[in-house]
């Protein structure tokens, strides 16, 4: 048996056409932002889908009063403008039951139709949270049907992916950590920014010279 290869170290993200496809606003940041920041730096096109509305993140009702899905949608766009895209599509399907969303497959294909995108970032299917997981499997449903060669890259947050790639987000760290930081609603119940940081550091073991790395699997 042989041992798996290292990832490939990026220099700079592949060029084209990007979607990235995320559960919940603030998985975008959190997942890949690293990397979104730098397509956008070298002018390609990013269009990211949020799936959920994102309604269950407010466990403890701090925002009751409030239009709490318009807040997570007002966040997720001034995310996207610190990441350099405003290519934003906002599917709706309840947080926490994505599981339950028997047209998300059909839906998906659809939307890789109408983009064609060369690149999409998606959760991993080793993700541990119920919607990360359920978005994961759709997407590879859509994937085989899919009459295009899109290359589909997982991004990692609750779960860790097996590395294929790895990037040096050191020069967009500060984006990432802004945009992250867009997301108030969320950094009040945890501090995602240190998490995140922990991990991008974690991934530098891939990329001694770098100070933060985002890992990727290809697939």
């Amino acid at each position: 048996m042989m041992p798996p290869a290292p990832p490939m170290a990026w220099s700079v993200p592949p060029k084209g056409r990007v979607l990235v496809l995320v559960p919940h606003p603030d998985d975008e940041s959190l997942g890949c932002g690293g990397v979104v920041a730098l397509h956008c730096r070298q002018g390609d096109r990013v269009t990211i889908l949020f799936a959920t509305d994102g309604r269950a993140g407010d466990v403890l009702g701090y925002y009751a009063d409030r239009d709490y899905r318009a807040l997570r949608r007002a966040e997720a766009r001034r995310a996207g403008e610190v990441l350099g895209t405003s290519d934003l599509i906002f599917w709706d399907y309840q947080d926490a039951k994505l599981a339950e969303a028997e047209d998300l497959a059909d839906r998906l294909g659809g939307l890789f139709a109408a983009e064609k995108p060369d690149i999409i970032y998606r959760p991993s299917v080793r993700e541990i949270h119920p919607d990360h997981w359920a978005l994961a499997v759709a997407v590879d449903r859509a994937l085989q049907s899919c009459p295009r060669t899109v290359a589909a890259y997982a991004y990692e947050i609750w779960g860790t992916v097996q590395p294929t790639h790895v990037i040096d987000i050191t020069p967009v760290w500060d984006v990432k950590r802004k945009a992250i930081e867009e997301y108030e609603s969320q950094v009040r119940y945890n501090d995602y920014l240190h998490m995140v940081a922990g991990l991008n550091a974690y991934r530098t073991i891939h990329l001694p010279s770098a100070r933060y790395v985002e890992a990727f699997e290809a697939g």
